[in-house]
């Protein structure tokens, strides 16, 4: 076990189960706060004296091909993973644009995909609690709910499912290890074409009978880059050659230059913004057509610390054209910050009653997410800016939740009654963690638990 001590934080790397359990009883020993995290999130090391960082924690547990599932470590990352799914011919259903999260983040947030959520994905996982004991937590079923029931002494008993660990924000429990369910490998082809966004709106029923979709969106041009996927079988693919992936990647690498550096130019030229939202549409035309009519691998990844420069919100499919007007009409008057396209991306949530955590930020069978990195260079950690908040209201009065896998996010005292299933959360966590040991890594502040 590694051991890292920087300013008042100790930072601990464990190796094994073992590890997690002398750091815990040597933090209970003598009253520290933990805060523990999976290797590939940018955390907030206030308010504890113990961080624990999973990312030597990156064996493959087992393969099971009778269940068609694999068992992980928490450290591994989304990308890693797949690498050892595909060995075996098995991907997991979850595409689209990705933040290569390790395991324990993304089940900690409630990673969301282009086309449903890691918890669709997730069979169970083994969780270390603060009392040293290691229990296995597992989606509730239809007639088995009273035998999964796990009493603790002198505390109740609670139910161990992953409707409190999914999007449990990292204070449950230590994620040790988690179990997917996988499907065969294929690859997918994307098809990519503009329209206004009226025609978009109009088409969207359309999109989501798709492998997965997801859109650029450019309020300054009322224009969106469409792409949907549709699945080809191994033997039917037709591979890119490499001058068109040279291509792609020059194009692209033009598109990140002039994205990254567009909100500080639009801050100091505003008259410029219009400009730099279309050159950002023409190169991102060009760095599609590069991959058009040949096959891929369904998930592309972008790195954690790119999304979470971003906002990032969850609302009802149904409610995506008054979000888009209400914006399209807020974007009007701050153009100067709206150079860079939006990210919408559309999901479809199956078995939602008995797979839905206490926390998530989606309530409905079909979904559409928003990512934005409009306030990235104003508020990155901790504190909110004016047009940020105006912003946010927009999507909250048609529905939306912020979605926990993106910053900045704060506890609120209003938490509970942003999410039915709070009470239920909070409950289970008192029960587990009696002495509030853990702390969360993935939030500024500190959740509003109820007792």
């Amino acid at each position: 076990m590694l051991r890292e001590v920087t300013s008042k934080v100790n930072t601990f790397h464990p190796l094994d189960g073992g590890d997690l359990i002398k750091i815990i009883f040597e933090a209970k020993e003598n009253r520290l706060k933990i805060k523990c995290h999976g290797g590939s999130f940018p955390v907030n090391k206030e308010g504890v004296e113990i961080l624990i960082n999973l990312d030597n924690m990156k064996r493959v547990v087992c393969y099971d091909p009778e269940e068609q599932s694999f068992t992980f470590e928490g450290g591994l990352t989304i990308s890693e993973i797949l690498r050892c799914m595909e060995y075996r011919n098995f991907t997991l259903e979850l595409y689209g644009i990705i933040p290569d999260m390790s395991i324990a983040d993304a089940i900690a947030v409630g990673l969301i995909g282009s086309n449903g959520t890691i918890a669709q994905c997730l069979k169970s996982c083994q969780v270390l609690h603060p009392d040293g004991s290691l229990v296995d937590w597992s989606w509730p079923g239809p007639g088995d709910i009273q035998e999964q029931v796990v009493n603790i002494e002198n505390d109740g008993n609670y139910l161990p499912t992953l409707q409190t660990m999914v999007c449990g924000l990292g204070v449950v429990g230590i994620i040790s290890t988690a179990t997917f369910k996988c499907i065969p490998v294929h690859l997918a082809q994307e098809t990519v074409y503009s329209l206004s966004i009226d025609d978009m709106i109009n088409n969207f029923e359309k999109l989501t009978n798709n492998l997965y979709s997801y859109m650029y969106w450019y309020p300054l041009l009322d224009k969106v880059i469409v792409k949907e996927a549709s699945l080809v079988r191994l033997h039917l693919c037709q591979s890119q050659p490499w001058w068109k992936k040279c291509a792609e990647l020059f194009f692209w690498g033009l598109h990140w230059l002039v994205n990254r550096t567009s909100p500080l130019l639009s801050c100091y030229a505003p008259s410029f913004a219009k400009k730099l939202s279309q050159i950002q549409f023409d190169l991102m035309m060009k760095t599609s057509a590069c991959r058009m009519q040949y096959s891929f691998k369904p998930q592309t990844f972008m790195s954690v610390t790119s999304h979470c420069r971003g906002i990032k919100w969850c609302l009802p499919a149904g409610r995506l054209q008054d979000v888009v007007e209400d914006i399209g009409n807020w974007a009007e008057h701050r153009f100067y910050l709206c150079s860079t396209p939006i990210v919408i991306s559309l999901q479809t949530h199956r078995n939602l009653n008995e797979h839905r955590p206490f926390l998530s930020p989606y309530a409905d069978n079909k979904t559409c997410t928003l990512w934005t990195d409009w306030f990235s260079s104003r508020s990155l950690t901790s504190n909110y800016s004016a047009t940020m908040a105006e912003f946010e209201a927009l999507l909250q009065c048609n529905g939306g939740r912020k979605c926990w896998s993106a910053g900045p996010v704060y506890g609120s005292p209003l938490i509970g009654q942003t999410y039915p299933g709070f009470r239920q959360w909070s409950q289970t966590r008192t029960i587990l963690d009696s002495g509030n040991i853990f702390k969360s890594a993935y939030i500024a502040g500190d959740l509003f638990v109820e007792t």
